[in-house]
């Protein structure tokens, strides 16, 4: 787990960030994610955790639900709204008797959602599920460009285009219009669509998929145009003028 070997240009241990007011949670956290040979930092409260983000981009957040000093459901979508941390894995770490739900920190931006206790392996396989899915390159074969109507997909430079603008995804949404946009037209499934964005060690429900389409939708959509994505009720989606 996690054993990059830089030989066969696998990508650098991920920098994880943990943000827990328990100094004994997070003592633990760190000890866990150390063990792998991962890069680790961590802050105690809201406001320290906005002043590191300014001054580092975690690859992995380790968010606490009820992190003081900030609502954390905001700070998850303010944190998908911004270009710079856009890319970061969110991972909620909600206490035993959290009363939002994880449907809602999903809606609010975050990518997991573990309910304590939890156990070191469980946190680790998460990690690394969510490191090696932010990192995997879809394979486009000889087609490295794939373009629909005034939509653009650059594989080889992560890069999306419509309209001549630049639209910044996160990589679960650039992975769900990588798949829908090499079968256009084609109704998928969420299980399909599921398959193509999610490793399999993660598990997610029919409602994350909604919630990551409904979030490709608006970043397509801002961009000016046509709603691109036709949705196929009970069955799926597609892309369709």
């Amino acid at each position: 787990m996690l054993n990059y070997d830089p030989a066969q240009s696998s990508p650098p241990p991920p920098i994880v960030l943990i943000a827990t007011s328990d100094d004994s949670f997070r003592s633990f956290l760190e000890y866990t994610v150390r063990s792998k040979d991962l890069v680790v930092a961590g802050v105690s409260d809201g406001e320290a955790l906005v002043q590191r983000l300014h001054e580092l981009t975690p690859n992995v957040l380790l968010l606490e639900s009820r992190l003081p000093r900030v609502e954390t459901r905001t700070l998850c979508a303010s944190l998908r709204l911004d270009r710079r941390t856009r890319p970061m894995s969110i991972v909620v770490l909600a206490a035993d008797d959290e009363e939002a739900s994880e449907q809602e920190f999903v809606e609010s931006g975050a990518d997991r959602y573990l309910s304590r206790p939890f156990s070191p392996e469980l946190l680790m396989t998460t990690i690394d599920a969510i490191w090696h899915a932010s990192n995997r390159v879809p394979d486009l074969g000889p087609r490295d460009l794939l373009t629909f109507i005034d939509l653009e997909l650059d594989v080889t430079r992560y890069r999306v285009r419509r309209n001549g603008r630049t639209i910044h995804l996160a990589p679960t949404e650039f992975r769900l219009l990588h798949h829908l946009m090499k079968n256009p037209h084609k109704v998928h499934s969420r299980g399909e669509l599921q398959d193509a964005a999610w490793p399999r060690a993660v598990h997610v429900g029919l409602r994350t998929i909604d919630i990551h389409i409904g979030r490709l939708r608006a970043a397509l959509n801002q961009a000016g145009g046509q709603d691109l994505i036709r949705t196929v009720r009970s069955v799926g989606y597609a892309l369709s003028e």
